[in-house]
């Protein structure tokens, strides 16, 4: 649990909410393009600072939108915030 303020979205409130988010390695979904990629890169053929040269884990799903009320009694709805299922893309 995190206050919104925590976020970095830009929000004043001290509701706080569940925040669930991915991580890991992705290893064994490295495919043809990621090995690809990795060599050219190597070989300074593609800008280091441009691409990843592996899978990620990220978000595949995301849990119902989070509402609330900020420091000044308005209220706001983020959507895709707390991760539901992860996966490697």
């Amino acid at each position: 649990e995190v206050s919104v303020s925590e976020l970095g979205l830009g929000y004043e409130s001290d509701e706080t909410v569940l925040f669930r988010y991915c991580s890991g390695t992705c290893e064994a979904a490295v495919r043809s393009y990621d090995l690809s990629l990795k060599s050219m890169r190597s070989r300074r053929r593609i800008k280091k600072e441009k691409v990843r040269a592996r899978p990620c884990c990220r978000p595949l799903a995301y849990d119902d939108d989070v509402s609330f009320l900020d420091a000044y009694n308005r209220y706001y709805t983020v959507n895709e915030l707390s991760a539901k299922e992860c996966g490697c893309v």
